[in-house]
């Protein structure tokens, strides 16, 4: 599939090592986004291409912050996360190997480790704001783990919305990657199939060109940044 044509490619990625798997059996509850089935860590890093490989560099830990445009509820709000403890470089190369990045820029990413849990009382809600945009270069989508469960459908459609054309379930080290200002995406619900309950194991990355980055004490004074306990009364 050609990336520049399509706007986007689905591909596999590199399994995560046993130790980084092990990493989603302890990711912290993530307070921000409603209900009680989301965990989550996070990390930003710079990424180049050098020596004729995509290369990351860890930077130094801050808050997530989303855009007021892309997210009506917690948009410009520090969203405090610990950082994720493996290096996700093999998995970040692969995506930018399949959206044809250009190997003259460098650009900054943000990597969620995000773990959904479903049980039989609960759906678990994979995207809690529907069908949208995220304001970045390119968004991904890497899929690591799905235990005992349905659903989870990745959906990619017209902005606006409108009838999906592309509409599948990604498995096990598989991933998607889009260009963000070209389509709305989404993934449904994911079931459980027994009484046990289950979850799906993922890795969220968005790239921007450095210029673009969403990152610094600058994007966050544009943002208007505040802290969680300012924004939401206890």
């Amino acid at each position: 599939m050609d990336f520049k044509k399509q706007h986007y490619a689905r591909f596999s990625v590199p399994p995560l090592s046993e130790q980084a798997m092990r990493e989603f059996d302890t990711l912290a509850f993530d307070p921000y986004t409603g209900g009680k089935q989301r965990y989550r860590r996070f990390s930003q890093f710079k990424i180049g291409f050098e020596g004729g490989e995509w290369r990351t560099e860890l930077l130094p830990h801050r808050p997530f912050i989303q855009s007021k445009n892309y997210n009506g509820v917690v948009g410009g709000v520090q969203r405090q996360f610990e950082p994720i403890r493996f290096d996700p470089t093999p998995q970040v190369a692969a995506g930018a190997i399949a959206a044809q990045l250009d190997t003259r820029q460098v650009f900054q990413i943000n990597v969620h480790q995000v773990r959904v849990l479903a049980d039989a009382d609960i759906p678990g809600v994979t995207v809690p704001e529907g069908p949208h945009r995220d304001g970045h270069d390119f968004v991904m989508n890497a899929i690591f783990a799905r235990h005992n469960i349905t659903g989870g459908v990745s959906q990619l459609m017209p902005t606006g919305g409108g009838p999906c054309f592309f509409e599948d379930i990604l498995q096990e080290n598989e991933a998607i990657i889009v260009a963000d200002d070209q389509m709305w995406h989404n993934a449904t619900h994911i079931l459980p199939k027994t009484e046990a309950g289950g979850h799906r194991d993922i890795l969220i990355i968005s790239f921007n060109a450095w210029e673009r980055r969403r990152y610094g004490e600058e994007f966050e004074r544009r943002q208007g940044a505040i802290a969680i306990d300012e924004a939401v009364p206890a």
